[in-house]
């Protein structure tokens, strides 16, 4: 099981050599096992087949009364663009000495929690963000919302509560138990078959690659 709590650099990821399999996107089925976050503005509910039969796989092995909830999926090159602006605008505002004076470095760590378009495991149709609601159709307490960032964020953080720390730990089994890898950095991120996984498994290639819109 992938316990890695560093992410590995990007340079390394962009090694990994793409063979597209040609996998088409299809369209995540809900049931009382697995729901979509419909009123998400960026939720796309797609991904590649192999990914979402997995994405069923793990919600169905949630106990009695619990569900997986699918946040975001698949993300066009336009869907992207639109988050990394948002991103860029979110960290400027939060570190502007390092955005003027150490911009090399501020621009690597707003890279560290948005893919600039073009880099992103969910333009694959390969990646969820994803949590678990339990009996009463509540989010479990993982520590952080969706739009956070920094060390809180970090899938291994020891900046969060035991109860918190459990309830990452139930949802970063279930999906790495179906062949997801994770992304160190965000606890809520899974993906299978794009250029992350591959390096967070050690395999020097993958079978997903980004899609672009006809």
């Amino acid at each position: 099981m992938q316990t890695i709590t560093t992410p590995l650099p990007r340079e390394k990821i962009g090694e990994i050599k793409i063979y597209e399999n040609g996998e088409p996107l299809v369209t995540i089925p809900e049931s009382k096992k697995l729901v979509l976050l419909h009123e998400h503005k960026y939720l796309s509910p797609l991904l590649r087949t192999s990914v979402r039969d997995r994405l069923v796989q793990g919600a169905n092995s949630l106990p009695e009364g619990y569900k997986l909830l699918v946040v975001t999926a698949y993300r066009p090159i336009t869907m992207q663009q639109e988050l990394y602006r948002n991103r860029l605008w979110q960290m400027a505002k939060a570190y502007p000495f390092q955005m003027i004076f150490l911009h090399w470095k501020w621009k690597r760590m707003v890279r560290q929690y948005t893919a600039p378009p073009g880099g992103s495991s969910h333009q694959c149709g390969a990646a969820v963000d994803v949590t678990i609601l339990d009996i009463e159709n509540k989010r479990l307490d993982m520590g952080t919302s969706f739009n956070d960032f920094g060390e809180k964020v970090h899938t291994h953080s020891t900046l969060i509560s035991d109860e918190q720390k459990k309830n990452r730990a139930m949802l970063f089994e279930l999906m790495t138990n179906v062949g997801f890898a994770n992304y160190p950095l965000e606890w809520w991120h899974y993906s299978y078959g794009d250029r992350m996984w591959a390096a967070y498994n050690e395999k020097e290639r993958c079978f997903y690659g980004p899609l672009y819109e006809k």
